[in-house]
């Protein structure tokens, strides 16, 4: 009888371990490929987590008609530093952002420079100089940025004023500071 739970428990562990690697396959490719969102448009839009309920007008939640022809332009493109946490010290080094915006949405990428020994998100280590494909949404004075395919593998809030934008990526100590190229 204690053999059968054995051989029942290595059989699912087994299955789960094969769906796990499936999954992680199918996450791995969607990564990797930059237009894996613009062929599923559905997921060009940012999903709500309630962490980013401070975004919400005082219409209620996601109240935004009132609020949409306040909503700054953040489209172009962004140059500036990053500043966290590294294997011996703080470091610093530069970050870039390229953003395309329509009404309240938009997408773009993210870059930061030298973040091998870092504490910062692996995807952003992976994609290198290519930068992360990133989508976002912008309130009056916040933008909240998140990787193309869900927030799981990055999200950053910026607080926006004028031609410069303050921020950090949600569960690191990383701080970002941008300013629009003219």
């Amino acid at each position: 009888m204690g053999c059968a739970k054995l051989r029942l428990l290595l059989i699912g562990g087994a299955m789960l371990s094969a769906a796990c690697a499936t999954h992680r396959e199918l996450v791995v490719m969607a990564v990797e490929q930059p237009m894996f969102a613009m062929a599923n448009l559905a997921q060009l839009v940012p999903a709500v987590e309630p962490k980013d309920d401070f975004l919400a007008g005082e219409g209620g939640s996601r109240g935004w008609p009132p609020a949409e022809s306040r909503v700054p332009n953040v489209g172009g493109r962004w140059t500036g530093t990053w500043s966290g946490l590294g294997v011996m010290a703080r470091r610093t080094s530069t970050a870039e952002a390229e953003f395309t915006q329509s009404g309240r949405w938009g997408w773009g990428r993210i870059l930061l420079a030298d973040t091998l020994a870092a504490d910062v998100p692996e995807i952003i280590t992976r994609r290198g100089t290519l930068g992360v494909p990133v989508v976002f949404d912008v309130s009056q004075s916040a933008v909240v940025v998140k990787h193309e395919v869900g927030g799981g593998y990055l999200t950053a809030v910026f607080k926006v004023d004028g031609d410069r934008m303050v921020g950090m990526l949600r569960g690191h100590d990383t701080l970002i500071v941008l300013a629009r190229r003219r």
